[in-house]
C-alpha cells in the first residue's frame, strides 16, 4: 500500500523501492524505517503518503499540545515503543498520532485500554519521540528547547549523513560549484525539499540537483564535514571545509541559519589559487594599479579598499600583500575569518566567541613589530583607531571598509570618531572598487547605442578613443547569461596636499571628489565606461554594477 502511494506521488522510483523492500525483508524493519535510514525518502514524504492513503490528518509537531495528562491505561514506555501519541478527545473519539497508521493492532489496543473510540492521524517519528522524551509523562517541549535533537534523533541524523546517496549528492554539488565557477552555494530548506542556487559572476542561478532522501540528510552531511554540531538546529553556526577538486585546494566557509522549514546554509567557495593573484591579474586599469602600488610602497600610512560585499576587496588586499613580499619585512594579517593562506604572512584569525576580538588582537599584534599590517576589515571605532595608531608609529596598514565611494570613506571614518587631521596625515590612498562581468567571447556581437547616450559617455573617455560597443546574446558556453568571468574596476583616490586641506577643513564629499579628480583620480563610472568602450563588457552591465549617476 505505502509503496504504491510513494511511487504514484513520485517520491521514489520503483527500482529504489525494490532495493529498500529487499533490505526490509532481510532486517525485519518496516519499509518506512528503511527508506528513511537509507536516505531514499524523507519521513515527511512518507507521512504525507500515509495521510493520502488512509484519508487521515497529518499533524505537525508544532500542533502537539504543550502539556496534558496521559489517558488512563496508557504507559509512557508503551507509547514510545509503539510510536504513538494521544493528542486530544475529538468529537469522533481519541485522536491518536501514529508514525505508522497502518498498525491497526496498536490502534485497537489503545482503544481497548482507554475505553474510547480511536481516530487515527499521522505524525513524524521524531516529533512523537520529542513530545514523549521527557521521561516523566511531560512533553519534552517543557524542558528541552525546540530544535535540539534527542539522542535517537541524533543517531538517525548521523546515519543519514553517512548514507551513500547523500555522500554522493554532496560531493557532486561541491564539484559542480567549482566547475561552474560559483563563488557561493545557497542551500535553502523549503516545504517541498531543498532549493539549491549558485552565485556565479555575482548573480544567483537555481541548480537542478534532485536528491534522493531527506533534506536534513544533506544538511547534516555538510555540518559533519564542517565539524559543526548537527544536533543544534536552533542557532546559527559557522564552520569550514577543506576539499580538493580537480587538483585544486578549495575552502568552503559554511554558515548555517535556522529557518521555517529546517536550516538554510550558505557556503562561500574560496579557491586557494586566488590568494596567489598579483595586482595585474585583477583586471584593474594600469592607472589604478600604478596608484595602488605607489600608495602601498610608502614606508608608513593606510591604504584602504572599499566597496559592497562581494566586490573583491579582500582579494585586492591579498594581491597588495603579495606585491610587497620580502624576506626583510615582517607581515601580519588579522582576519575574520582567514580566507586565503599566504606563505610568509602570519595570519591571525579573530575569535570573538572567546573574547579574541579585532581590537584585542590588534593591540597585541603591534607588540610583535610588524612592518606591514593587514586588517581584514575596519568595522568599528576601536579597529579604526588602532589602524591610525599603527600608521602613526611607522607601519604600513592595509584594510577594507564598507563605503560607496573613495571620498565617502573619509566621512565614514569621521563618523567612527577618527579626527579629520589624523585621517589627513595617515591615509595614503583609498580604492573604491566593483566587480563587472566580462562579455562571453563565444557569443559577443556588436551593439548599437543611441547617439545622445554616446555623447554623454564621451566625456568619460580618453580623448581620441574610438569606442567598440558590444553585447552578448547568450549561449550554452555562458549558460545563456552573455557573460563569463569578472574584472575589477576601481577609482583610486590618493591623498594629495589639496585633498588633505579639504579633509582638515571638513569640506563636503563633492568638493573632495572634485579635488581628487583634478589630482588624477579616474571616477568609478569612468573606469567602467572605459571598460565597456573597449568591448570587454556592456554598458548595461556597467550601469547595473556602478550606476549611471555620473552620466
Amino acid at each position: 500500500m505505502l509503496q504504491s502511494a510513494l511511487v504514484e506521488q513520485g517520491a521514489i522510483s520503483p527500482s529504489k523501492l525494490d532495493r529498500a523492500r529487499a533490505i526490509a525483508d532481510q532486517t525485519g524493519e518496516t519499509l518506512a524505517s528503511v527508506l528513511v535510514k537509507l536516505g531514499l525518502c524523507s519521513d515527511e514524504r512518507i507521512a504525507h503518503a500515509w495521510a493520502s492513503l488512509f484519508g487521515i490528518r497529518f499533524v505537525p509537531g508544532a500542533a502537539f499540545p504543550k502539556a496534558r495528562q496521559m489517558p488512563d491505561g496508557l504507559r509512557l514506555a508503551y507509547l514510545k515503543d509503539k510510536l504513538v501519541l494521544p493528542l486530544e478527545d475529538g468529537p469522533d473519539g481519541l485522536v491518536l498520532a501514529m508514525a505508522d497508521p497502518s498498525d491497526l493492532e496498536t490502534a485497537n489496543a489503545v482503544a481497548y485500554r482507554t475505553g474510547r473510540c480511536v481516530v487515527r492521524a499521522v505524525a513524524l517519528t521524531r516529533d512523537i519521540l520529542g513530545w514523549l522524551g521527557g521521561g516523566d509523562g511531560l512533553p519534552l517541549t517543557e524542558n528541552r528547547p525546540a530544535g535540539a535533537a534527542l539522542d535517537g534523533d541524533l543517531e538517525r541524523l548521523m546515519d543519514l549523513a553517512r548514507g551513500a546517496p547523500v555522500v554522493r549528492w554532496v560531493d557532486r554539488l561541491f564539484s559542480l560549484a567549482v566547475e561552474m565557477g560559483a563563488s557561493d552555494i545557497h542551500i535553502e530548506s523549503q516545504r517541498t525539499g531543498l532549493r539549491v542556487r549558485f552565485r556565479i559572476d555575482g548573480n544567483l542561478s537555481e541548480i537542478d540537483s534532485p536528491m534522493d532522501g531527506a533534506p536534513e540528510a544533506a544538511i547534516s552531511r555538510i555540518k559533519v564535514l564542517a565539524k559543526l554540531n548537527i544536533a543544534e538546529r536552533r542557532l546559527a553556526q559557522d564552520g569550514r571545509i577543506r576539499i580538493n577538486i580537480q587538483g585544486r585546494d578549495i575552502d568552503l566557509r559554511v554558515a548555517t541559519m535556522p529557518s521555517l522549514h529546517g536550516e538554510t546554509l550558505v557556503l562561500r567557495v574560496l579557491d586557494q589559487t586566488a590568494g596567489h593573484l598579483d595586482l595585474s591579474d585583477l583586471g584593474l586599469s594600469e592607472h589604478a594599479i600604478a596608484s595602488i602600488r605607489d600608495a602601498i610602497s610608502q614606508p608608513h600610512g593606510i591604504t584602504l579598499v572599499t566597496g559592497p560585499t562581494g566586490s573583491g576587496k579582500t582579494t585586492t588586499l591579498y594581491a597588495c600583500l603579495r606585491s610587497l613580499m620580502s624576506p626583510t619585512r615582517k607581515f601580519i594579517s588579522v582576519e575574520d575569518p582567514v580566507e586565503y593562506e599566504i606563505e610568509g604572512v602570519a595570519q591571525i584569525p579573530v575569535r570573538a566567541e572567546i573574547g579574541f576580538s579585532f581590537a584585542q588582537v590588534l593591540r597585541s599584534v603591534l607588540r610583535h613589530d610588524p612592518n606591514v599590517l593587514m586588517i581584514g576589515e575596519i568595522r568599528d571605532a576601536a579597529s579604526a583607531q588602532i589602524a591610525v595608531e599603527a600608521s602613526l608609529t611607522g607601519h604600513t596598514v592595509l584594510s577594507t571598509i564598507h563605503a560607496n565611494s573613495a571620498p565617502s570613506t573619509i566621512s565614514r571614518l569621521i563618523e567612527m570618531g577618527i579626527s579629520d587631521y589624523l585621517l589627513a596625515t595617515t591615509v595614503n590612498a583609498i580604492s573604491a572598487q566593483r566587480l563587472v562581468r566580462v562579455l562571453c567571447a563565444a557569443c559577443v556581437e556588436e551593439a548599437f547605442i543611441p547617439a545622445a547616450l554616446e555623447d554623454r559617455i564621451g566625456q568619460h573617455l580618453v580623448a581620441g578613443t574610438r569606442p567598440v560597443w558590444r553585447r552578448a546574446r547568450g549561449c550554452p558556453s555562458c549558460r545563456g547569461t552573455g557573460y563569463r568571468g569578472r574584472k575589477s574596476v576601481a577609482e583610486v583616490m590618493t591623498i594629495s596636499e589639496e585633498a588633505r586641506t579639504c579633509i582638515m577643513s571638513s569640506r563636503s564629499e563633492d568638493v573632495l571628489k572634485n579635488v581628487a579628480v583634478e589630482s588624477g583620480m579616474v571616477p568609478l563610472i569612468s573606469e567602467g565606461l572605459r571598460l565597456a568602450a573597449s568591448g570587454q563588457t556592456s554598458i548595461e552591465e556597467v550601469m547595473a554594477r556602478i550606476g549611471g549617476g555620473g552620466l
